[in-house]
């Protein structure tokens, strides 16, 4: 098996752990490679039973992966010789393989809860089959409902999961394609120990941009892929989620510079290019580069101690310009379509205590007031908990729970669905739904499903 080392371990003198792991997980069962690209066009969601569903944006087609059977003498789920489990096995957190032919899921399982195992499952997004990948040593959550971050690399070679052990939160890489059957369990070493903690996958697949409490890191697999080169970049609090840009040549964070903090572009693997100081930016931010890379969308001015931003810009990579999309308003979050021409942003409105969706164009040259105040669909929502969660920390959830259909046409968002004489939150007695919303004119909206949390395919 290959092994995952540190190549500088002074590092470790400055409170992040880079430690050996082994870069060996594999499920209970063999998975198949990933299929041929193919067209999928299907939201996964948790239902309200807590398994795992996934279904056609029109609501039909409605497909259970999950039950609560046990594996067969071979690790498969199913089949003729499943017999009921007296336990509960309740899903979460649903993440698409990048070509769409597998989904990682969190599981949560156990007749009580000192019993309970937490294990990450692979399974096929046609069938259910599949295993467990990853076992947590101890039941511990990152954040309440959540046992795992889960984000696949752009190649769907391996996966990066963030998991709470005894010793603290840390990120393990294992692969997707194991060579034998044996899960990887949370005892064995993490590649980074520290909190908080997020990640970035460059788009090759072969590098992480870690920034793990203040400390931002980038480590580089070998061309053997046997072990992780780490290459420290600087320290910083006010961002969270560092961002490969699309091309995988230059990586986004924000840090002092000059009179206050700034985004600032380098290229970790460029010792001769020195970083460029692209925008200034107020407080904590965060930002999330356009497909074809040419925009970075950012949020800044964080209100004290909520989620929110009070503005959004939009910046030309190359420093040419810069636009306002919202000033002095709330911005919960932001989303770019795939093909990088538009931006989906969550509006907070304070009166009513409701979301809605907002679009804005990507184009620089298109000015603020141009942009709609229309909410998408006519829908004003209260989140579910796991929504709300995407939100609150939606640079680092932007990798892997994409909301956007596919080809842009439509957004997905778990909920409720919220009228002006209503002031229920949306976890409350009726549970929440399922909404997809159409972007474009007339603007249609679908109940579709109960279920907490929702996520479109990325093809």
């Amino acid at each position: 098996m290959p092994t995952l080392t540190n190549c500088l371990p002074a590092f470790t003198a400055i409170g992040v752990f880079v430690l050996a792991i082994t870069l060996a997980c594999a499920p209970d069962t063999k998975i198949s490679a990933p299929h041929d690209p193919m067209t999928i066009n299907r939201i996964a969601y948790i239902a309200s039973d807590g398994q795992l569903v996934t279904i056609n944006p029109d609501g039909s087609d409605r497909s259970t992966l999950t039950t609560g059977e046990i594996a067969d003498a071979t690790g498969r789920m199913g089949g003729i010789v499943a017999q009921p489990m007296q336990e509960t096995r309740l899903y979460g957190w649903p993440v698409w393989s990048p070509d769409g032919s597998r989904i990682a899921v969190s599981l949560i399982s156990g007749s009580s809860p000192s019993n309970a195992e937490m294990s990450v499952q692979l399974l096929e997004s046609s069938t259910g089959v599949g295993g467990a990948v990853f076992v947590n040593s101890a039941p511990l959550t990152i954040a309440e409902g959540t046992p795992h971050y889960v984000q696949w690399s752009p190649n769907g070679e391996m996966l990066g999961i963030t998991a709470a052990t005894p010793e603290g939160l840390s990120l393990f890489v294992i692969e997707a394609n194991p060579p034998d059957g044996a899960a990887v369990a949370s005892s064995d070493m993490p590649v980074v120990r520290g909190a908080p903690l997020y990640f970035d996958w460059s788009p090759d697949g072969r590098s992480l941009a870690v920034h793990s409490g203040q400390e931002l890191m980038v480590l580089r697999l070998n061309d053997a892929g046997t072990s992780f080169g780490l290459l420290p970049i600087g320290r910083s609090r006010s961002f969270r989620t560092p961002a490969w840009s699309p091309d995988g040549i230059t990586l986004a964070w924000s840090a002092p510079g000059g009179d206050s903090e700034a985004l600032w572009l380098g290229r970790p693997h460029d010792r001769d290019y020195p970083p460029l100081r692209l925008a200034e930016v107020e407080g904590d931010c965060a930002f999330l580069w356009s497909s074809d890379g040419r925009v970075i969308a950012v949020a800044d001015r964080q209100d004290e101690g909520s989620p929110a931003y009070r503005r959004l810009r939009l910046v030309a990579a190359d420093g040419s310009a810069e636009r306002t999309i919202r000033e002095d308003d709330w911005v919960l979050g932001f989303f770019w379509e795939p093909n990088g021409q538009r931006l989906a942003w969550v509006a907070l409105n304070s009166e009513e205590r409701t979301m809605e969706w907002r679009i804005a164009e990507g184009d620089m040259r298109q000015s603020e007031s141009t942009e709609s105040d229309d909410a998408v669909g006519g829908l004003r929502f209260s989140p579910s908990g796991e929504t709300f969660l995407m939100l609150a920390f939606f640079d680092q959830y932007a990798r892997s729970h994409s909301p956007w259909a596919p080809d842009g046409s439509a957004l997905v968002v778990a909920g409720n669905q919220q009228y002006l004489s209503q002031r229920r939150n949306g976890s409350g007695a009726a549970g929440p739904h399922v909404y997809v919303t159409e972007v474009g004119e007339p603007g249609g909206l679908r109940d579709i499903a109960p279920g907490g949390i929702a996520v479109w395919s990325p093809r």
